[in-house]
Order: structure tokens, then C-alpha cells, then sequence
């Protein structure tokens, strides 16, 4: 970003709770926002405009939209998408990365640049659980690739409609630990937008903290319909998600990185979440796809790579995936399954802040 106007062009691909929102608070802090979207979000955001309720009150935007091809190379360009939809968008916005261009992929579970920047034996190393084709690191340089973990709980009404019901919360640092201009660019324009930044030196350990809270919680409640309190109050369900978090932990660690919170702590921090609903809930009584490559399969994969077993969580992924791939023979009671969809809710789930 450095050297480039002061009046960056921001590019948001992915009309979802998180890009809608994004895209909104961007605009709300001055930032020239251009929306990526399906054509039916393109329809929809250009008759009815974007609208934005959060803590300051109810925004009406009319940002720039279109699909991909309507536009060209962006100065910072936001990917937001379910991670198993990522390749994808980012194939097909491949147009809009100038060698200039700052890419900030904001999605769940482990990402596709956890091994570059490193400098080490594992340098490089693709995730094939989350990148099996090679499409992420073909299309997205990773010198160009700032790190993020986003804690945003929004509910998504329609297409072009965003409730936001918690504080915006990101952290963004470089793949290779350094702290650069570009990071303190980046932070200011999102705290213009009304974000609380982080920029941290180790940006794996944000990764590790909220992949570790998502996985002993979100299967959990898409295989038994569970909110995300009773996931971590109810002494059965408590116990199975003690024992992947002491399973995943021997994980972080070889991996050099750490939690900054203890196991009681996140237990009793997530029994207050109550009645919420995670997006792995949400989307399994929608009948749609899970985010288990990222959250559940990564993990898993580089388990192995490390000689670490870990039975809980392999057994859990596995009837998740059944769940998954067969709605109607899953956990869930067909009376759970058909009970009338909430709004879309995605990537706050445990870090839902109170």
C-alpha cells in the first residue's frame, strides 16, 4: 500500500453477512467501495441499496456493484466467502490483483497460506484440505497476503441487508511475523470503519486461537442441534469438547504457537453464549455444505504430519461429515431440520463478543 493514493480503491468480493458488512463500514469510514457479488446480489443491491443496522443505528449505502468482470485491478482487495467457495472467488477475481495489490482473505479455520512466509523446513508446504487443487497459491502471491482473524457476529436478512449484533473485532498481521507500513495502513482504514484492530507480530496464534474455539464447538452443535451454551455447559457435550480441545492443544504447540486464553476460560466464556446458534448449526438446517475442510479436515491434516492422534476429533469430523453429505439421515430430528430458517449468522460463532 505504500506509495499508492491516500485514497485507496477497495474491492469487497463476497456479498455474504461479513462482505455486506465490510463493504458497509468501509463506506460508512470514506473508503471508494467496490462490492463483488452473484448477479442476483448485483439485481438486488442496485434496485434496494445496502443496508447496514448496527450499534450506531441503521445505514443506507449505495456502494458500487457488480460481478468480477465489471471491474478492474483494486488497491486492497477483501475476500470474503465460506472457505470451500474461496478457490472459487478467487479465481474469479483473479483480474482485480495487481502486482500491487494488497489480498485480505477473511474466512474460518485454517488457511491456505499457514506455511509461506516461514522461513523454515515447512516453508511452502500446501494444506491440501483446504487448497487441493493448488488454485489459492497459483492465483494469490503470498508476499501480497495479509494474515487476518475477524470476530463479527452478523445476521445477514436478505441480499442486500446486515444486522451486526457485537463489536467489530480484526487482527491482521504478515505471514512472516514482521510489522510493517502497510499492516498500520490497513488498521487505520478499518478503525476509520469502525473496527477494533490488532496488528500482532504472530498472526498464527490468532489463527490457532480461533480455529481451536471453532472446532470443539461448531461440529459439536451441527451433529446434535446444540447451541453453542449447551456445547459448553452441558457436562456430556462439555466433556467430548474438553477432550478435543486437549487433543488439539499438543497441535498448537508443536506448531509453536500458543492460546491466550486457558480451558476454563473458554468454557465458561462460551456457556454465557446461551441460545446462539453457530454458523455450522445454521447452515446444516439449511441443508447447506459445512466449513469442515478448514475447520475440521486442516486440523486433522496436519495432525498427521506431526505423529498426533486425535480420536475425538477425528470421530466427531467423520459423523459431521455425515450429517453433511446426508441432511435427512443425520443427528438432527427431522422436526430441527424443518424448523423455519433464522437469519444467516457467520463468523462471530464462539467469539461472539458480550
Amino acid at each position: 500500500m505504500q506509495g499508492k493514493s491516500a485514497d485507496p480503491i477497495v474491492c469487497v468480493a463476497g456479498a455474504g453477512s461479513i462482505g455486506l458488512t465490510l463493504a458497509g463500514r468501509l463506506m460508512i469510514g470514506g473508503a471508494r467501495v467496490r462490492l463483488v457479488a452473484r448477479q442476483a446480489s448485483v439485481d438486488f443491491i442496485r434496485q434496494y441499496g445496502l443496508r447496514l443496522v448496527d450499534t450506531d443505528g441503521a445505514h443506507h449505502l449505495r456502494p458500487e456493484t457488480g460481478v468480477a468482470s465489471h471491474f478492474s485491478a483494486a488497491d486492497i482487495l477483501f475476500l470474503c466467502s465460506k472457505s470451500y467457495d474461496l478457490a472459487e472467488l478467487a479465481v474469479s477475481v483473479r483480474h482485480l490483483i495487481s502486482a500491487d495489490t494488497l489480498v485480505v482473505p477473511i474466512v474460518n479455520g485454517v488457511p491456505w497460506w499457514y506455511f509461506d512466509g516461514r522461513n523454515d523446513a515447512w516453508d511452502g508446504q500446501p494444506i491440501l484440505a483446504v487448497d487441493p487443487e493448488n488454485r489459492l497459491k497459483t492465483v494469490i502471491s503470498s508476499r501480497q497476503v495479509i494474515g487476518t482473524t475477524t470476530m463479527v457476529t452478523a445476521e445477514r436478512l436478505d441480499r442486500g441487508t446486515v444486522r451486526i449484533m457485537n463489536g467489530l473485532q480484526m487482527t491482521i498481521g504478515e505471514l512472516d511475523d514482521r510489522v510493517t507500513p502497510r499492516l498500520a495502513e490497513l488498521g487505520l482504514l478499518l478503525e476509520r470503519s469502525g473496527f477494533r484492530v490488532d496488528i500482532v507480530p504472530r498472526i498464527r496464534d490468532a489463527v490457532w486461537n480461533k480455529v481451536a474455539k471453532n472446532l470443539i464447538s461448531n461440529p459439536l452443535t451441527a451433529i446434535t442441534g446444540a447451541s453453542l451454551g449447551t456445547v459448553f455447559s452441558e457436562p456430556v457435550l462439555a466433556k467430548v469438547s474438553r477432550q478435543m480441545l486437549h487433543e488439539v492443544t499438543p497441535l498448537i504447540e508443536a506448531h509453536g504457537a500458543r492460546l491466550d486464553i486457558d480451558e476454563q476460560s473458554i468454557f465458561l466464556q462460551g456457556a454465557k453464549l446461551g441460545a446462539f446458534k453457530t454458523s455450522m448449526l445454521q447452515d446444516i438446517e439449511r441443508g447447506r455444505p459445512l466449513e469442515l475442510a478448514a475447520i475440521c479436515d486442516a486440523v486433522l491434516e496436519l495432525a498427521a504430519g506431526h505423529g498426533i492422534a486425535m480420536p475425538v476429533v477425528e470421530a466427531v469430523r467423520n459423523i459431521a461429515h455425515y450429517c453433511s453429505e446426508r441432511p435427512d439421515e443425520g443427528v438432527l430430528l427431522p422436526a430441527q431440520s424443518a424448523r423455519p430458517a433464522t437469519a444467516e449468522v457467520v463468523k462471530g460463532d464462539f467469539s461472539r463478543r458480550q
